[in-house]
């Protein structure tokens, strides 16, 4: 739980030519890693754990899914903290409150042993914390790279993404083989080594006040206002831009974290090895993505996003053929792998272009609200994506699910590429 930010002061500014070489963007990938390690190594533990403990994967699916109710809320006010308050401060502050949190049920636990009800609360709050840090962190980068241009945003977020694609495929790699040798409760450990090390690495960037001159709300309700004006009045092209977003964001949750599984699992009945081997296939194609972003950002701009689009489509055209076609359930496999692969890197791509348009789109002193308000969008599409998608593999063929897909992708090319034309006017 933690991401970027590096001096706005020209004075103390690193003096390599290239921003991304600052010290301060280094430690703040290194705080990033280090925490999203820590909270994915926590999460695998916990699922572990009450999957051992009470027989039921849905106990710990109703947990996080409980989380998303009051991350949906209070983000919005992660995106008011980061807008009053120092950004630095901000993340420090939640890692280290994290920290404190898994901290103390640790102790909880090695009182009581296992205690659902003490699991549920430490997961729904530290996923709340992290909904709250994720519009920081998303403002404190146009605020250290708003000056250097659009390209060298895209290139900081790309190394964003490969921290997170890195810190997200270690943790699953690793995360059976701790479980099994160590157990629940040294995996906690290192989770509050993880949150509390982030923390004290997040002390030495250097980041000033966020600018609010300007701005003339006194209040958070008034903030939350004037970003709802900004978008619906000054800026319409960005709000529509974020209900595209969460458009994509439902497709894609439904497809890749539903229908993914559903299909190679059960549909095409292979074991968990094999599994594992297309999930990590898929985990790494998100490095590549973010990889190839970086370097031809200077050629990512917004006419560029409904080709991305385009191509997302088309990465799940096979994969509905493969399903609907009287192949064997290798190619099936092989079709999925690939076109999922395929679809990360898209959409790794289409989001390096669109994040970085809206975040120097909306003035400093608006950027985390604006951002929390995506983040809200975001993750009110993800739990209908998975209620629909698992309703329509129930339902349908696969390979009619995916071919539906493929067309709601398409018709979706259609205002990305009314909103691109805005941005380039």
């Amino acid at each position: 739980m933690s991401v970027p930010a590096v001096s706005t002061d020209s004075g103390r500014r690193a003096p390599q030519s290239d921003p991304l070489r600052s010290r301060s963007f280094a430690l703040l990938l290194a705080g990033l890693g280090i925490s999203l390690f820590g909270n994915l190594m926590l999460r695998f533990a916990m699922s572990m754990w009450v999957l051992d403990e009470t027989g039921s994967a849905a106990a710990f699916a109703s947990i996080l899914t409980a989380s998303v109710i009051p991350t949906i809320v209070l983000s919005p006010l992660g995106g008011v903290l980061a807008d009053r308050m120092n950004r630095r401060t901000i993340m420090v502050a939640l890692d280290a409150t994290s920290a404190a949190i898994v901290l103390a049920c640790a102790l909880v636990f090695s009182v009581t042993g296992f205690n659902l009800a003490a699991i549920a609360a430490m997961q729904v709050t530290l996923a709340v914390l992290d909904a709250m840090e994720t519009p920081t962190v998303q403002a404190a980068l146009p605020q250290l790279f708003r000056e250097h241009g659009e390209e060298t945003m895209r290139r900081a977020m790309a190394a964003v993404n490969m921290v997170n694609q890195a810190g997200t495929l270690v943790p699953a790699l690793l995360g059976g083989v701790l479980y099994s040798l160590v157990g629940a409760a040294p995996m906690m450990r290192i989770a509050v080594a993880g949150f509390a090390t982030a923390a004290v690495v997040e002390c030495f960037i250097q980041l000033d006040a966020p600018d609010r001159s300007g701005q003339k709300s006194s209040s958070p309700v008034d903030d939350m206002r004037e970003a709802a004006r900004f978008l619906t009045r000054e800026r319409p092209h960005i709000f529509r831009l974020l209900l595209i977003c969460g458009a994509l964001n439902f497709l894609v949750t439904g497809y890749a974290e539903v229908g993914f599984p559903y299909m190679v699992r059960t549909l095409l009945g292979f074991d968990a090895g094999a599994y594992g081997v297309a999930y990590a296939l898929v985990g790494v194609s998100g490095l590549v993505g973010a990889l190839a972003g970086g370097m031809v950002a200077s050629r990512l701009s917004m006419r560029r996003f409904p080709l991305t689009i385009l191509a997302f489509a088309l990465t799940i055209l096979p994969q509905a053929l493969a399903m609907m076609l009287p192949v064997a359930a290798t190619v099936r496999l092989a079709a999925l792998t690939a076109g999922t692969c395929g679809t990360m890197v898209s959409i790794c791509i289409s989001n390096l272009i669109s994040v970085p348009a809206i975040q120097m789109s909306c003035p400093e002193g608006l950027t985390g609200k604006v951002m929390s308000l995506a983040l809200s969008c975001s993750l009110c599409a993800q739990p209908l994506g998975q209620i629909t998608y698992g309703l329509a593999y129930g339902a349908l063929p696969a390979g009619v699910v995916l071919f539906a897909t493929f067309a709601l992708a398409l018709l979706c090319a259609v205002p990305v590429a009314r909103v691109a034309d805005r941005f380039e006017a």
